[in-house]
């Protein structure tokens, strides 16, 4: 693979999770997650004269719909923020006692304090034997505390990837591609992970807050068997439920191009490798090319025929006369046969 593309890849990836991290920041602090709205024609159903509800019950609808879910009247909810309207906002708490206190703490204006009132919040922090206190949704305090580590994660894996870019700028100390390679896949796998149950969290409550109000009150008066209560109550949630239209947000379809543009990101970096070349793997690579090259200069020579015409002198010259002036320029010496060379006459003694 071309070192070029593979920085590409890597490249890509980076601009892809820094989109992402900028979306998670701005998913954490607006309240654009959904959109509740009471329809205007809404009106509780009144149950047969053989079957009525309960006054205490239809008192308690009146002042839910009067006081805090206004028909027409749109709610936007975040993981910090609730706003009515846009205009007036809040925290998202709901209220939170024990048991034994619901007759103390449960009612509608402390519903309604916990969302526009910090009072509530400074007692319950300053004093653990206040009996009233406020809290956020148990599924908001999940996706609160996935999405600090899914941000934590994003600037984990663009850090990592910035290293393998610039890996070669440090070759002793710092780790190497297949290293860095495996914190980002863990960090990608994690993310998606997180995301998957950020959106499953989401899906499953997407009621909570306008509806917990009577689910508390079905929960109390079925503990205390009074099925009559609890059954005129699971009337008023079922109504409730039809009558509240849901839309979903800016923030949640921007999780969702966060779950979309991580999973492309993983699979850019992820499946590319940057190699680095040391200095000493690179003289070694140069020496081995200059070996090889000698190597097959020597091989083309050795293949290279020589004449075979023998070399004659028309005339005799001295050693010294024939070989000073041309010692530069001869051929190299060949073999000569032995019944080719001449000796001199001997007289004999």
């Amino acid at each position: 693979m071309k070192q070029s593309f593979a920085r590409s890849c890597i490249i890509l990836a980076l601009i892809l999770s820094l989109i992402s991290f900028v979306l998670s920041l701005i998913v954490y602090h607006l309240p654009n997650w959904k959109y509740i709205q009471l329809r205007p024609t809404f009106t509780p159903i009144i149950l047969s004269d053989n079957n009525p509800m309960d006054p205490l019950i239809r008192g308690e609808v009146d002042k839910y719909v009067d006081t805090l879910y206004h028909r027409g009247e749109t709610h936007s909810f975040g993981l910090l923020i609730r706003c009515i309207s846009g205009d007036k906002c809040g925290k998202n708490y709901l209220p939170s006692f024990e048991e034994t206190n619901y007759g103390l703490c449960h009612n509608i204006n402390h519903h309604r304090q916990c969302i526009f009132s910090s009072g509530l919040l400074a007692t319950s922090e300053n004093n653990y034997d206040n009996k009233c206190t406020c809290q956020q949704p148990f599924y908001v305090k999940i996706i609160h505390k996935l999405l600090i580590i899914l941000i934590i994660l994003e600037f984990l894996f663009i850090f990592v990837n910035i290293l393998r870019l610039c890996r070669r700028y440090c070759t002793k100390h710092c780790l190497n591609d297949i290293q860095l390679r495996l914190i980002s896949l863990l960090s990608s796998l994690f993310s998606l992970l997180f995301l998957i149950i950020i959106i499953v969290q989401y899906n499953s409550n997407r009621l909570t807050e306008p509806l917990e109000f009577f689910e508390s009150m079905r929960r109390h008066y079925s503990r205390i068997q009074i099925y009559t209560f609890s059954k005129d109550l699971e009337i008023i949630i079922q109504q409730f439920e039809n009558a509240l239209d849901f839309r979903i947000g800016a923030s949640y379809v921007s999780i969702m191009i966060i779950l979309f543009l991580t999973f492309i990101s993983f699979l850019t970096s992820i499946t590319v490798e940057i190699k680095i070349l040391t200095t000493k793997s690179s003289l070694l690579t140069l020496n081995e090319e200059e070996e090889k090259k000698n190597d097959s200069i020597q091989n083309h020579e050795n293949h290279i025929t020589l004449p075979t015409e023998r070399f004659i002198p028309s005339e005799r010259f001295e050693p010294s006369e024939r070989f000073e002036p041309m010692e530069h320029f001869l051929p190299p010496k060949r073999f000569v046969p032995s019944d080719e060379i001449r000796f001199k006459r001997q007289t004999k003694v």
